[in-house]
């Protein structure tokens, strides 16, 4: 069974579906990020459509990732996420 970059077999060979970050996203950051960006609606779009288009943090553009950061007072962007394990 091949794998890609959206799902994954775990050692019982059944798929999971792998979260997106913004699925991700603890929800206190998705409020901060839309009361932040109430003013600024193309930007609060642009970083939920990069946030729902990427699995890891790493992969996250620098300029998305000052927003986040600076948005929700986080020294560290993956911070911001609850991990898979969590759901």
């Amino acid at each position: 069974m091949p794998i890609d970059n959206i799902n994954v077999t775990n050692k019982y060979n059944t798929m999971k579906t792998r979260l997106t970050l913004w699925e991700r996203l603890k929800p206190e950051y998705k409020q901060l990020l839309k009361k932040d960006f109430a003013d600024r609606p193309f930007s609060h779009t642009c970083i939920v459509e990069a946030l729902n288009t990427e699995f890891f943090f790493t992969e996250v553009k620098f300029g998305i990732v000052h927003d986040v950061v600076c948005a929700c007072n986080l020294a560290f962007f993956g911070d911001a996420f609850n991990s898979n394990t969590d759901e």
